[in-house]
């Protein structure tokens, strides 16, 4: 690793030539970190906490989980659905309002954080009030 002498105080044009001292290996890491910086300025960010909770609300039902249910809920519309399928359907249609309990809860305490309505924040993340089954 390179070193370099510099003032405490630097106007661009010594920061520059300072940045010309390095060595080519330097320079790339140099480079590669002030466009990181960069970027970290013009990427709009938000806080990590709203960010966990849209990882939650983007979630998604494992697919076995909806594949099955939808598969079951199908049957139940066609009134093909044995005793057993039943009690699984009862059985997945728990974890399904789990899951959807948990998405609601996130986005309450995203409203909440955000200072709006429930509704309000549905309509700009583009999600739909549920049609039940």
């Amino acid at each position: 690793m390179s070193t370099v002498q510099a003032k405490i105080q630097l106007s661009f044009d010594e920061l520059l030539n300072i940045v010309k001292q390095l060595n080519s290996n330097d320079l790339e890491r140099f480079a590669s970190s002030v466009h990181h910086i960069q970027a970290q300025r013009k990427a709009p960010s938000i806080p990590r906490r709203e960010s966990e909770l849209l990882l939650k609300i983007n979630q998604k039902l494992p697919f076995e989980i909806q594949a099955a249910y939808d598969n079951l809920i199908a049957k139940r519309r066609t009134e093909t659905l044995n005793s057993n399928e039943y009690n699984v359907l009862l059985d997945l249609t728990e974890k399904v309002e789990q899951f959807e309990v948990k998405r609601i809860e996130a986005m309450t305490a995203l409203a909440g954080l955000r200072q709006i309505s429930l509704t309000e924040l549905m309509k700009e993340l583009g999600i739909k009030s549920p049609s039940y089954v």
